[in-house]
């Protein structure tokens, strides 16, 4: 792993080890709400092993996701990460910049949805700029609305990955209903991995 990317996930690691134990403590807005460390370590390796360039995130938090993702993507590739909080976006540009992959991430600040609309409508009339792995870790009530703007823009052979699909349990509701939702739909195959707080892996046949 490079180790500039290596030195800013402990640091975050630390991070959310205090957070953790501090929970009540911390104001949601203030919390990182990463993927664990395991979850970060499988998506690196499965990346490498994918051969994905080219990576759309939703819900970048601090960046301890996209960090992962970056160091499994070759350096003339890209990732998009979209982010609602300012406050957050301000700490995980630090993070990039001390991590040395500044250059291969755009951060899109906006509501999810409306920022996915925009991107989708550029990725029609491009069809060469679709995606190779998309990662879902926002709204846990519009994952499936996520799922279905996102499906055109990624390419056969591709992958929509989410987080938090069995923990923690007040998000089961939603959660359900997206499993459902992903079922009905023909030419995806997927599949649930019990890493971290729980993973659902589509991949897209054609």
């Amino acid at each position: 792993m490079n180790k500039k990317i290596s030195h800013v996930l402990r640091s975050l690691e630390k991070r959310a080890d205090y957070e953790q134990k501090n929970y009540r403590k911390i104001h949601h807005d203030d919390r990182m709400l990463a993927i664990t460390k395991d979850t970060g370590i499988f998506y690196n390796i499965l990346l490498k092993i994918h051969k994905s360039k080219n990576i759309l995130e939703i819900g970048t938090s601090t960046g301890y996701s996209t960090l992962w993702f970056a160091d499994a993507i070759p350096r003339n590739s890209k990732i998009i990460t979209i982010e609602k909080n300012q406050k957050k976006i301000e700490i995980a540009r630090k993070n990039f910049s001390k991590a040395g992959v500044s250059d291969i991430i755009e951060i899109k600040q906006g509501i999810a949805k409306d920022v996915l609309i925009q991107l989708s409508k550029f990725r029609k009339s491009n069809p060469h700029k679709h995606f190779d792995f998309i990662f879902i870790d926002a709204d846990k009530e519009e994952y499936s609305s996520y799922f279905d703007i996102c499906l055109p823009m990624l390419k056969k052979g591709g992958i929509i990955a989410a987080d938090n699909i069995i923990f923690p349990r007040r998000f089961q509701k939603h959660i359900k209903k997206y499993l459902n939702h992903i079922k009905g739909i023909q030419h995806i195959e997927s599949i649930t991995i019990s890493i971290g707080n729980g993973q659902e892996l589509s991949f897209k046949k054609k």
